[in-house]
């Protein structure tokens, strides 16, 4: 597994879903930061871990594990999967969420990864992705998930934070990083 990013978007790479296309052009940040607190959670691929270690000046992932910022969750039996650990006193949050008071008074919630450094599940919110791979064959599934009850940014109109080729290029090595990581638990 490759673990160089990849290039700026390419016009000929494969279109996202329509599906995907409208639900990323359906929401609007509105930097309230209720989508990094509380209950969520914030699962990482390969690419995830190289740009947070990255973005701390560290070198890899068994690095970025040892400062604590990461977790492994088993999330299946013989494999964990690796997300971020939530900051848990006095309020359970992102260790990335900056919190910030706005010119009309009003408290923001700035992401300190956005935009290069940030997880691929953050630049999809509130857009999930399910996938089924058997190996032969892969299909994905697409729906709107509002991140909190209520969010203030659902059914606004906005562009996604990444270009939509580098998003279809980042779920496509998603994928292809999941199957190596099965393989590795595998052995």
């Amino acid at each position: 597994m490759s673990s160089k990013l990849p290039d700026p978007a390419d016009p000929n790479d494969p279109p996202l879903p329509a599906p995907a296309i409208a639900g990323l052009s359906g929401f609007t940040c509105t930097l309230c930061g209720e989508c990094c607190r509380g209950r969520q959670v914030v699962r990482l691929n390969g690419d995830d871990l190289q740009l947070l270690a990255e973005h701390a000046g560290l070198a890899d992932e068994a690095a970025l594990a040892a400062t604590g910022l990461i977790e492994h969750v088993h999330e299946e039996p013989g494999f964990s999967r690796p997300r971020l650990r939530f900051r848990s006193r006095p309020l359970r949050f992102c260790p990335f969420l900056q919190n910030d008071l706005g010119e009309d008074g009003c408290l923001r919630g700035l992401c300190a990864l956005h935009p290069r450094f940030k997880p691929l599940v953050c630049h999809l919110a509130p857009l999930a992705r399910e996938v089924e791979d058997d190996g032969a064959s892969f299909t994905e599934t697409w729906r709107m998930v509002a991140p909190v009850e209520g969010c203030p940014g659902m059914g606004r109109g906005s562009e996604p934070s990444l270009p939509v080729g580098e998003i279809r290029r980042r779920l496509d090595r998603e994928v292809d990083w999941m199957r190596w990581r099965l393989g590795q638990a595998g052995q």
